[in-house]
């Protein structure tokens, strides 16, 4: 009688491209400090500026929907943002600076010269869980405001003199008016002999955003 065939196992089947599992995307966390803050242009740097900054999310409406792109509290940041920044613009022009919001510490950190009367004012215009910070400023927005005005206003001057005026900005920390220009060196030393002390930062800015005129 003639043994049994063997039986010989059948191979592995072996997919040449193996199905990858996808990673899940990395949360993505923004900052709103200036610090920017840039952010930051005319005394407004982050989400919200001070006086003559970056105009501020509307602090009306509703919280953020799910599909709004904002968190409910990222929304709860620009609306307390908003009425703070348009009470102390009102209510204390000479001592207000500016505002930046720091979204990952849930904080608002207010700019101004010392007031007793303002730092008492703040928490409750900040309202909710929003914490407040006040902070020490040189200058307030409306006075560095007035000295932008005045750099703005001579433009087309700068440009027979040589220099190329790209950009005018008041920080909103208070500390000075922030001036783009193509000539840098020429700049830093005929802008304060029109300008004497004032508080000006002359920084090298190539692309042009005023025209004179």
């Amino acid at each position: 009688m003639a043994p049994p065939a063997r039986r010989h196992p059948r191979p592995a089947t072996v997919t040449a491209n193996p199905p990858r599992r996808r990673r899940p995307a990395p949360a993505v966390l923004t900052a709103g400090v200036v610090c920017c803050l840039v952010v930051a242009v005319l005394a407004g740097c982050g989400t919200v500026g001070g006086a003559g900054g970056t105009e501020p999310t509307p602090a009306t409406g509703p919280p953020a929907s799910p599909n709004s792109g904002k968190s409910p509290g990222q929304a709860e940041l620009d609306r307390s943002a908003t009425r703070i920044d348009e009470y102390l613009r009102t209510n204390f022009p000479d001592h207000y600076a500016g505002i930046v919001v720091d979204q990952p510490r849930s904080t608002i950190i207010v700019y101004r010269r010392r007031s007793a009367e303002l730092d008492a004012a703040l928490p409750a215009l900040a309202g909710g869980h929003v914490r407040v910070e006040p902070r020490d400023a040189p200058h307030s927005a409306m006075d560095l405001r007035k000295l932008a005005d005045r750099v703005q206003a001579d433009i087309e001057y700068w440009s027979t003199q040589g220099v190329t005026i790209t950009s005018v900005a008041v920080r909103p920390d208070g500390t000075a008016v922030e001036v783009g220009t193509r000539e840098l060196a020429r700049a830093r030393t005929n802008l304060p002999q029109r300008y004497g002390a004032a508080p000006l930062d002359i920084i090298e800015s190539n692309p042009t955003l005023l025209t004179p005129g």
